[in-house]
């Protein structure tokens, strides 16, 4: 390992600024099951999901540290209309911040809601800290878990992760995918802190989860030191068809990579630590991507200190051999307030095939929406725009230097897709930290979209035989559903294309009658990048993009 770092400063964005497309549409002012305007503890969202298979998607939230925890579901119900359909008291105390995930872990069709929090162990010791809830079946019901005549829901499975009593243990980062490509997924948990220090493990399933089953830990490393682990996510960085697992330590940018060698099978094999005099780390902040569909990934890392730093590390033959020189600063985004960078998710937001790193500012009180510009090396800043989406103190009317004034933190935020069909693509967010005493009209929840129309959803009745909707999730890993609707009986055709026109896979191949269905395309064997489906009806032809991110 080298010991000194070359750090080749590309661009700063302070005040190359591109416009904004994005409107506020939605926010949530009061907590369910809470008294009104309470300090806020929300600091973790998902969206952008149809567990019910209904055409109506969701968002994930949770909040804790509270003396009540709770984990919520709320489901699209009309343009801009988000309703609460699911609801989960934590029946521990808490420590800190709960993690979400949803996945298939039994393969039986059914996703589950998987949620884990670091309970305390002073008055149990040794509570649960992971809980699994699979969905009932029913298209349009959004029940998971067990439910009886007086109570509901209760989880299908809970479990300790086999830890000695009075074990501090605080799991937050969870990632499901077949990290080890053996045909079952695994549950990625990313340990933030704990006594036996910062930790990884990959853990499968074995059974359903609604009947017979046990959890397997098919990888731990243990013993990780410095500061908070936040970020553990997954790629392919040295495109060589084996994953790998990041874990980034809060310890002056501090990363170890785990390589999957085989099934059940995982190495440690690199690290770079303490490459800064600056405290960097990272809160869900890591992502791989091709955002410029050459074969070759990025990894990009969204710093948590104060001068808004992007980090890039890209061309990586053997991810064995990474060193300190192979990292670069992108940029800096513009400062505001205290600065410092969050969750980051790479997306394209306004459906023109060029991702976005949509990243939360969270001292900021900012949104960043950074869009490559469609050509160009994308380890060069210059390549990107900049816009921010999102401004609180804009949208509030304080100025971060008044007296006084509001005290954001907005800690997480995820895209969404087009959750409410409408042809607009939305993010949400969360803001930990409300400042109710001040501004009345904070939230703890906040929906933007993007103005761009990007595929309005064709109603049927108006003389249209045929339609081919937009895949959900996109961009998806490795699984997503496409949803296409036929007012006449016909032989229907949907093949996969690569963006070369090759075409890679017929989806379906058959005699349809009048009525709507859904396919489901796992891309588990292609590489990220932008692909294209095609539906090909008697003498109706439509193709759509969609973004395999790995």
């Amino acid at each position: 390992m080298k010991k000194f770092l070359l750090i080749t400063i590309l661009f700063t964005a302070t005040q190359i600024l591109s416009q904004s497309n994005y409107q506020l549409t939605w926010k949530l002012s009061q907590l369910p099951f809470m008294d009104p305007q309470v300090a806020s503890e929300v600091a973790i969202v998902k969206a952008g999901f149809d567990t019910d298979k209904d055409g109506k998607k969701e968002f994930l939230i949770a909040w804790t540290d509270m003396s009540d925890n709770y984990i919520i579901m709320f489901e699209n119900n009309g343009n801009d209309i988000y309703d609460t359909v699911w609801s989960w008291k934590y029946p521990v105390a808490s420590n800190t911040f709960a993690g979400i995930e949803i996945s298939d872990l039994d393969g039986n069709g059914k996703q589950e809601i998987i949620t884990t929090l670091p309970s305390q162990v002073a008055v149990n010791p040794n509570p649960p800290r992971i809980w699994v809830f699979e969905w009932n079946g029913v298209v349009g019901e959004n029940k998971y878990g067990i439910y009886t005549a007086n109570q509901g829901p209760l989880p299908h499975l809970e479990w300790n992760f086999n830890l000695p009593d009075y074990t501090d243990f605080r799991p937050y980062s969870l990632v499901a995918e077949d990290i080890d490509n053996d045909g079952t997924q695994e549950l990625i948990v990313g340990v933030r802190q704990g006594g036996r220090g910062r930790e990884v493990l990959v853990c499968s399933l074995i059974g359903e989860v609604a009947g017979f089953s046990s959890w397997v830990i098919e990888y731990n490393l243990r013993g990780l030191t410095g500061g908070s682990l936040y970020s553990v996510t997954t790629g392919d960085l040295d495109n060589d068809g084996k994953k790998e697992i990041y874990a980034f330590i809060w310890n002056k940018f501090t990363m170890y990579f785990i390589e999957s060698t085989g099934p059940d099978q995982y190495q440690l094999v690199d690290s770079l630590k303490q490459l800064f005099s600056v405290d960097y780390g990272a809160l869900d902040g890591v992502r791989v991507a091709d955002v410029n569909n050459d074969g070759i990934n990025e990894l990009y890392i969204a710093g948590t200190e104060s001068d808004n730093a992007i980090f890039v590390i890209s061309n990586i033959n053997d991810v064995s051999q990474i060193d300190s020189s192979d990292v670069k600063l992108l940029m800096n985004l513009p400062v505001q307030a205290l600065g410092r960078l969050r969750a980051m998710w790479i997306a394209d937001m306004d459906g023109d095939g060029k991702l976005s790193l949509m990243i939360a500012g969270e001292r900021n009180g900012r949104i960043y929406d950074v869009e490559y510009k469609g050509s160009g090396d994308p380890t060069d800043g210059n390549n990107w725009d900049v816009t921010i989406a999102f401004d609180i103190f804009e949208y509030s009317g304080f100025s971060p230097s008044a007296s006084p004034t509001i005290d954001p933190r907005l800690f997480y935020g995820c895209p969404g897709g087009d959750m409410d069909n409408d042809g607009k693509r939305e993010y949400v967010f969360v803001n930990y930290r409300t400042s109710f005493s001040i501004w009345q009209d904070d939230g703890y929840v906040f929906i933007i979209e993007n103005q761009t129309v990007t595929n309005v959803e064709e109603n049927l009745s108006n003389n249209l035989k045929y339609y081919l909707a937009q895949n959900y999730p996109n961009p998806f890993n490795p699984i997503t559903t496409i949803e296409y609707s036929l007012q006449e009986d016909g032989f229907v055709q949907i093949e996969i294309y690569n963006i070369l026109g090759e075409k890679i896979k017929d989806l379906v191949s058959d005699f349809r009658k009048a009525g709507n269905y859904k396919v489901q395309f796992d891309a588990k064997e292609l590489p990220s990048g932008t692909y294209i489906y095609r539906m090909k009806v008697n003498d109706f032809i439509s193709s759509k993009k969609f973004v395999l991110l790995k």
